[in-house]
């Protein structure tokens, strides 16, 4: 019986992470974080198959208007979206749409609304590991086009623009990990140098989506939905409808022509 590698722990074709094997992925793959998303969009899709949940990794492969699609939850942040991206690029992925959310950092971007980002900067440890091997935070320019396109089709307010990704959701995002009425100043001004560097938004996984993607030949986008807006205070608590509707701008991104089969 042929052994398993250390470097390459894979067994009959089948991912140490992924809860799937050959012939299960889609050329076209959306990446929410939270797998119980993963459950929610599952009734948009036709011939679900469902392969179940390993740690924060739910896959489910079906038809999204006519085209073949799978959608695999990354969990949060760097290091898990780094080992959804590299084995699912091994069993067949060619493209790849993160659909998530953000804290807007300007009033304009609504809760609600949409951005298709061109281009990630921050501080990740996983992207800053992947721009070793030539990944850079920026999307495919189809990719981001084609959703652009695809949310004024349906309707829906999305702009392209760039967002910070940290691989902090308290502290690094300025946000209190104390009580409010302790009196401790605990700002970090993070958000402050994201906004002076450009950023739109700030979330958690972008950068690395854009980076790693970049780096072992996959095209990849992200389509964000505006959970929150640290400008205004505003926080979306009912989100469902927003999910949705990220897959039914990225659906509809990924059957334009130019984006493939």
């Amino acid at each position: 019986m042929a052994r398993i590698s250390a470097a390459f722990p894979w067994k009959n074709g089948r991912p140490p992470h992924l809860p799937c094997g050959p012939g299960d992925i889609a050329e076209n793959v959306l990446t929410p974080g939270d797998p119980d998303r993963v459950r929610l969009l599952a009734d948009m899709l036709e011939d679900v198959q469902d392969f179940g949940r390993k740690r924060e990794f739910a896959v489910i492969t079906g038809m999204f208007e006519g085209k073949r699609l799978t959608i695999c939850s990354t969990g949060i942040g760097g290091p898990s979206t780094e080992i959804a991206l590299v084995e699912l690029a091994m069993l067949g992925a060619k493209r790849v749409i993160r659909i998530g959310g953000m804290s807007a950092l300007v009033e304009k971007y609504s809760v609600g609304s949409f951005i298709a980002v061109d281009k990630a900067i921050g501080d990740t440890g996983t992207a800053m590991t992947y721009r070793i091997a030539g990944g850079e935070a920026k999307a495919s320019p189809q990719i981001t086009q084609s959703l652009v396109a695809a949310a004024a089709e349906l309707g829906l307010a999305c702009r392209p623009g760039m967002v910070a990704s940290t691989d902090s959701y308290y502290f690094g995002q300025d946000r209190r990990y104390r009580p409010l009425d302790d009196g401790v100043d605990i700002s970090t001004h993070f958000i402050d140098r994201f906004q002076a560097q450009g950023a739109v938004g700030v979330e958690m996984e972008s950068e690395i989506t854009l980076t790693v993607g970049g780096a072992i030949g996959l095209d990849t986008g992200c389509l964000l939905g505006v959970h929150g807006n640290r400008a205004t205070g505003d926080w979306l608590e009912d989100y469902e409808a927003t999910q949705r509707n990220l897959l039914r701008i990225a659906g509809r991104a990924f059957s334009s022509t130019k984006m493939g089969t």
